[in-house]
């Protein structure tokens, strides 16, 4: 199992969730993709698209206005 980052603070939709789909077709089952938002919006549309596909999701706010989408590529 592996870890990536990938940051989308500054970008609104639909890149962050573009940028998500791409970034998981290069993952292995198993392997953890945390995706950092400055946008509840943005996260909470990634987290439901991610699920849609069956991968495991959590949200969860890291700081004041900051998310983390992790997402485990199943």
């Amino acid at each position: 199992m592996a870890v990536y980052r990938l940051d989308t603070c500054g970008e609104m939709c639909p890149i962050p969730i573009v940028r998500t789909k791409v970034k998981l077709k290069e993952l292995q089952p198993g392997d953890l993709l945390i995706v950092t938002s400055d946008h509840s919006c943005t996260s909470r549309s990634l987290a439901e698209t991610v699920q849609k596909m069956g991968h495991r999701v959590e949200v969860r706010e890291v700081a004041h206005g900051v998310w983390e989408v992790v997402i485990e590529k199943v």
